[in-house]
């Protein structure tokens, strides 16, 4: 049963089918959270419309701590550990106090949606916080485990929202959002410029045309049997990606370019072309399949297997 809170403080969102993911379970912590209010203004209830994804800047231990704290006044509908863990903080049927405006700051927000609406966002969006901070996280690079079990959390809420308030939020980049989107003033980088929205909006695609959570949970379930390949592929474009912005470097270029023409022999493999092997040509081949490789088309699995050809020579090189 969806949403069932067991003896421990476990919720336990869905029960998958034998040969699925493990179900996964969110760690009701909202007994002790006091920020939050009603979705109500002026006697009217609003219906959640909006996701909205933030950066924590702290550990998942210092959000439960804040969230509880009532001098704070904030809160989050939900946080999602490094390490995948989910917790709930507010019922999504209550205002998280996450992305707060006034009124004279609501013209100034990115997202036309904010604008359009012209009250409170809290009132009608759900907000999800992700632990990251200092060296771990706080540009926005969620690990795999965040990613997926962020992918599986929208999942959960539009499914949710839909059997609560009948109300469909139907995943687009206007309906899925960053802070920065809502108050740029006050936070124009949450949740940091690593964040990977261009995946998220792939996979949200996907997750779109699947009809239950049973079903998402069996992709998901894969996805992580294979997400070791995948944070290798993502390393390895990343390393490229580094290597190529400092062609151009007076102090570096050269080293960068050496390192990048260490890949020479494999380009055959990852299809690189007609033309001399360069390593702007290199970095650019690579750079496609790391593009390929964090959508979520009919060729991102083939965009990993290329990259991965890269790993052992980059290793053997010092590159990776």
């Amino acid at each position: 049963m969806r949403n069932k809170q067991s003896r421990k403080g476990q919720t336990r969102a869905n029960r998958s089918k034998k040969g699925a993911a493990d179900m996964i379970d969110m760690k009701w912590m909202g007994d002790r959270v006091p920020n939050h209010g009603p979705r109500t203004r002026n006697g009217k209830q609003y219906a959640p419309l909006v996701i909205v994804n933030h950066i924590s800047m702290g550990t998942m231990d210092s959000m439960d701590a804040w969230f509880r704290n009532p001098a704070a006044q904030v809160s989050s509908h939900f946080g999602i550990g490094r390490d995948g863990g989910i917790h709930q903080y507010v019922r999504l049927e209550r205002a998280a106090w996450t992305q707060g405006l006034l009124s004279d700051a609501i013209p100034k927000a990115k997202a036309g949606i904010v604008r359009q609406m012209g009250m409170n966002p809290n009132l009608y969006c759900v907000s999800i916080e992700h632990e990251g901070y200092a060296g771990n996280g706080a540009d926005g690079s969620i690990t795999e485990e965040q990613f997926w079990r962020l992918c599986w959390l929208h999942k959960y809420i539009q499914l949710e929202v839909e059997r609560i308030w009948g109300n469909r939020i139907v995943f687009s980049p206007e309906t899925v959002l960053g802070h920065f989107q809502i108050d740029p003033i006050r936070k124009p980088f949450c949740p940091g410029p690593a964040f990977p929205w261009g995946r998220l909006y792939a996979e949200l695609a996907i997750a779109e045309r699947i009809p239950s959570l049973e079903l998402y949970e069996e992709r998901i379930a894969y996805q992580l049997s294979q997400a070791s390949r995948y944070a290798a592929a993502f390393a390895i474009a990343g390393r490229v990606r580094d290597l190529a912005e400092r062609l151009s470097d007076k102090t570096w270029g050269s080293a960068a370019e050496a390192k990048l023409l260490y890949l020479a022999p494999v380009m055959p493999e990852i299809a690189y072309g007609d033309g001399p092997v360069t390593a702007a040509g290199i970095a650019s081949r690579i750079l496609q399949l790391g593009q390929t490789a964090m959508g979520a088309g009919s060729w991102q699995e083939e965009a990993v297997r290329k990259l991965l050809l890269l790993e052992p020579i980059m290793k053997d090189k010092g590159v990776l």
